[in-house]
């Protein structure tokens, strides 16, 4: 967005600047009959920050307070490509209802999930009340009244909604085959622990040495591994579901294996081994802080991130033929496999750490014709 100009036209000045894009068009705003350039830059100053203000205020004073920059980001991609090009356009005392309920039913009609307009609702709700209170700069919140559309309303777009999908045993056999357990595949034991465990993808390169015990054989996970802008960071697992799952003897067996090659590997570089640590801020990093052991470690000892699975899932795509694979749908496959043998809904939302049992029914109710 760019910063504020000013013009002489006659004997008066104005200002203008540019707004957010509305219709994929840049907007301009403006105001003219001022009598010195000094006038209309300051009003232009103050009608600028009137357009920026209450989501920039709740963005810094209570986001990137009291959430994870995972959200924050997030948040900040929803406000610039769903609600600024809807409502960029208006002061913020002339938001109505109406308004933002018209931007929920159109992101409702262009095909938007409904996970997806409950973020943007709550987006609105949360940042127009904080512009209430603590802020002051309303009397009371315009989205007072918003309703998401019902559950049975037909969108004008089919909505965009991924069909989960699950890998069948010939189809695993085939992946676990093309990433066997051997010193070039740094994929093998990653896929393990997503279709054996139902990990997630942050869940899986999070996992460190100490969470495992041989002797008990479980499995503890207690954190997660996110990307930041800087750096990967540990942070506390999706809804804090921290939880210990059982481990089954080929997966212990695997996992000694592996740690045997660490250590190996550890005396074989000696120096030239990549020790990692993490910061003050629990970001990794091969200088200082505390020293870790991730179960997921190239061979020099350096990370190994969890990017490396877009390139398995390239190779499954294309050179297995498995078109609907992503790593989140070994996930799904094992919490299908769960039900079909006969698991509880508790147990299977307590071994995927689900917020609520809920999520659980939501999704898994009716996966197979079983």
């Amino acid at each position: 967005m760019s910063e504020i100009n000013t013009r002489k036209r006659g004997k008066k000045w104005e200002y203008r600047f540019e707004g957010a894009k509305i219709d994929g068009k840049r907007k301009q705003y403006g105001k003219g009959g001022f009598a010195t350039k000094k006038e209309a830059l300051e009003a232009g100053a103050k009608a600028y920050a009137e357009y920026n203000q209450a989501g920039q205020y709740w963005m810094t004073n209570y986001c990137k307070v009291n959430l994870k920059p995972t959200t924050i980001g997030n948040y900040a991609k929803k406000i610039k490509n769903h609600i600024i090009p809807v409502i960029g356009q208006y002061k913020l005392r002339a938001v109505t209802p109406s308004v933002l309920q018209s931007l929920i039913n159109q992101k409702f009609n262009e095909g938007y999930s409904r996970n997806t307009l409950s973020t943007l609702k709550g987006i609105l709700t949360n940042s127009f009340s904080y512009a209430v209170e603590p802020c002051r700069f309303l009397k009371q919140s315009p989205m007072y009244g918003v309703k998401l559309p019902s559950p049975r309303a037909q969108a004008e777009t089919p909505t965009r909604r991924k069909e989960k999908s699950i890998v069948t045993p010939e189809q695993w056999k085939k992946i676990i085959e093309r990433f066997p357990y051997d010193n070039n595949c740094t994929a093998h034991i990653p896929l393990q622990f997503g279709y054996r465990y139902g990990l997630r993808l942050g869940e899986t390169f999070g996992l460190t040495w100490d969470d495992v015990d041989f002797k008990a054989a479980k499995l503890t996970i207690a954190k997660q591994i996110q990307h930041n802008g800087a750096g990967w960071y540990y942070t506390p697992p999706k809804y804090n579901s921290v939880r210990t799952i059982d481990l089954d003897d080929a997966m212990l067996e695997l996992l000694r294996s592996e740690l045997e090659r660490q250590q190996k590997a550890r005396q074989e570089y000696s120096e030239l081994y990549a020790h990692l640590f993490i910061d003050d801020n629990n970001v990794i990093n091969t200088k200082e802080g505390k020293e870790i052991y991730p179960i997921c470690r190239r061979e020099n000892g350096n990370y190994l991130q969890p990017r490396i699975m877009q390139h398995v899932g390239r190779v499954i795509h294309y050179e297995l033929n498995i078109k609907d694979y992503d790593y989140h749908s070994l996930r799904h496959t094992h919490a299908t496999n769960l039900i079909q043998a006969g698991a509880n809904l508790k147990y299977t939302q307590e071994r995927l750490g689900h917020k609520n049992i809920e999520v659980t029914l939501n999704i898994y109710a009716h996966v197979t014709e079983k």
